[in-house]
């Protein structure tokens, strides 16, 4: 009875890496334009949704071959070309010790609530500057701070859109009770960027642990560890 039962989960998990495998791969075709003699190798599984593979290639209308490059998928969200710290990251079974390894950030594990708080803020505020971006195709000042998220800046007139209640229902403070720290770089007619940092439980620049310094930059690798620690 137990044989049986194993058969049966590891049936249903090649089916499921295979699907996995196949919706990747079509991805990556319906990215190309008119491909020609298209190949796939190495197309590996790992936990949260990511499939990281190579793929060759001939692609008419740009007369370019390309030979075996990697690539991959995030929850069918295509990455090609691939950079290399996020094939580092992603095309693993342990993504928690990579951003470990390389950030000093971690360890990102159920009894870790302080990042898990730090992920959540970072999601929510990001969520809500991108909104703001939306609504005046500007982020709000450094002078305005998060705050232009909460309550209407005074910049802002009348027939400006501005949501009840604003953008978020209130700024959080980090796991320390320190304001995250928010910085903005905007010009000409093209989108700015932004980026809402913690420094830690020291509140000092550098560190590692629960004094690391941990921003915006890395919240896509942060996002993807709270779904792979949901499935766990």
């Amino acid at each position: 009875m137990l044989r049986s039962v194993l058969s049966l989960f590891v049936a249903l998990l090649l089916a499921a890496c295979s699907s996995e495998k196949n919706e990747a791969t079509r991805i990556l075709e319906e990215s190309l334009i008119n491909p020609r003699d298209l190949e796939f190798r190495d197309l590996e599984t790992y936990p949260g949704g990511v499939v990281c593979g190579e793929f060759s290639a001939y692609t008419p209308a740009t007369r370019m071959k390309t030979d075996f490059a990697p690539f991959m998928t995030v929850r069918q969200k295509l990455y090609n070309p691939a950079r290399k710290k996020d094939l580092a990251f992603y095309c693993t079974e342990n993504s928690a010790q990579v951003l470990l390894e390389t950030t000093g950030i971690g360890p990102y594990d159920a009894n870790n609530t302080e990042l898990a708080q730090i992920t959540a803020d970072l999601d929510a505020l990001d969520i809500a500057l991108e909104a703001y971006y939306i609504d005046h195709y500007f982020y709000p000042t450094a002078e305005q701070g998060l705050g232009a998220l909460v309550a209407r800046p005074e910049e802002l007139d009348a027939t400006q859109p501005y949501p009840e209640g604003g953008y978020i229902e209130s700024v959080p403070s980090d796991p320390w009770g320190r304001s995250y720290l928010y910085e903005e770089e905007q010009w000409g007619r093209t989108k700015g960027n932004f980026t809402v940092t913690t420094l830690g439980a020291d509140g000092v620049a550098g560190g590692g642990g629960k004094d690391a310094d941990i921003s915006t930059l890395l919240l896509p690798y942060l996002r993807h560890l709270a779904v792979v620690l949901e499935k766990d």
